[in-house]
């Protein structure tokens, strides 16, 4: 059995527990290494022709499930080399992406995560005795289909940001964000609902013209 898999398997459900467990195993650490190291050759890529074909192979080398569609501009940088990460159809996330895969990260459908976002899945306990032996734990954290994370969000640990919503520029989200919602702020916090008038009006009220709504249905 390939040596990767068997360790992914040995450890996966723990990973995603939210228990607590030692983040200094040697085995887990040994098995970071490994996998990030295909992540420097991805961000090492340049974007000519042959690299971008280099950059693709890579991509579905590293994660953990994906759709196509699939554009990731480097650099990111990522715990588990995107290991933990399932990526649906026609993502978008722009550079410097920061992605702590301790535990899952589930990115569906349509989604536009834009440069300088952080998402993290790992937490540790307040406990400083406990930080000192280098314990944590994760949660999973998961974004639903259509929705878009503007530049320099952070997205915590055991979220879960609801299909077609937003997540505003330098927003940090701590808790669950409901489906059809614009959310911003430090910690984030709904602003307004969406609705069929987004249909309707872009940038503040100007309206949508008409060859384009006739265009995309």
């Amino acid at each position: 059995m390939d040596e990767r898999v068997d360790i992914e398997t040995k450890y996966h459900g723990m990973l995603n527990s939210g228990e607590l467990y030692d983040g200094a195993n040697r085995e887990l650490t040994a098995h970071q290494h490994t996998l990030t190291e295909k992540l420097n050759e991805f961000n090492a890529t340049r974007d000519t022709p042959e690299g971008l074909a280099e950059r693709d192979r890579l991509l579905r080398e590293m994660l953990g499930t994906h759709g196509e569609g699939l554009r990731l501009s480097p650099p990111v940088t990522a715990s588990y080399g995107l290991r933990h990460v399932h990526v649906g159809r026609n993502v978008v996330i722009g550079p410097n992406a920061s992605i702590i895969d301790d535990a899952d990260v589930v990115i569906g459908d349509d989604v536009v995560i834009g440069p300088n976002v952080t998402i993290t899945t790992t937490e540790y306990p307040v406990s400083p005795r406990l930080r000192r032996h280098g314990l944590q734990f994760n949660k999973p954290v998961r974004i639903g289909d259509n929705v878009l994370v503007c530049a320099g969000a952070v997205i915590q640990a055991g979220v879960t940001v609801g299909e077609n919503s937003i997540v505003r520029a330098g927003g940090v989200v701590i808790r669950d964000v409901p489906a059809d919602s614009i959310v911003g702020g430090v910690p984030a916090r709904v602003l307004r609902r969406i609705d069929e008038v987004e249909d309707r009006f872009y940038d503040h009220g100007r309206p949508i013209p008409q060859e384009i709504l006739d265009k995309y249905q």
